[in-house]
């Protein structure tokens, strides 16, 4: 399964940015991929196993997914995994890690691999699917930084 790599200076220390994406009662104020999203069993933010479920916005409110967190550590990583097959989803995996830079600036790197289902379908359209993917995310995460740059 590829891999596919965005790296992202953002706007704030690396602890208010995994803040801003983790806490589950603030990401829709921003979240352009999102339109419901929450922490089964309650409470704002994930923790390892704790499983979430995230619904796409627009066309793609028919998409959504729960995913176990595998790793959490505030401020620095967060690591999750598709629970089971969802959807047209065979696998989804996603990585952010965080690092502070200068003058209240982190660099944030999130990596992810998803592959469709079924199988047939997924060699025809995985590439296409995870560009799709990687270019919606870096929408999200423009819209990430506006607002972190409103909320200072």
């Amino acid at each position: 399964m590829s891999r596919y790599k965005i790296t992202l200076v953002m706007p704030a220390p690396a602890a208010d940015t995994f803040e801003a994406f983790h806490n589950h009662l603030v990401r829709l104020e921003w979240d352009t991929l999102l339109s419901a999203s929450h922490v089964e069993g309650g409470g704002s933010h994930p923790y390892v196993g704790a499983v979430t479920f995230n619904q796409g916005c627009g066309w793609m409110c028919l998409l959504s997914m729960r995913t176990r967190f595998v790793n959490y550590q505030p401020g620095k990583v967060a690591v999750a995994m598709l629970v089971e097959p969802s959807g047209m989803f065979q696998e989804w995996s996603a990585s952010m890690r965080h690092r502070d830079l200068h003058e209240g600036m982190s660099e944030l790197v999130y990596t992810f691999s998803l592959r469709l289902r079924p199988h047939w379908f997924g060699r025809l359209f995985d590439v296409w699917a995870n560009r799709l993917f990687e270019r919606a995310t870096r929408k999200r995460f423009e819209a990430l930084a506006d607002y972190l740059r409103a909320n200072k």
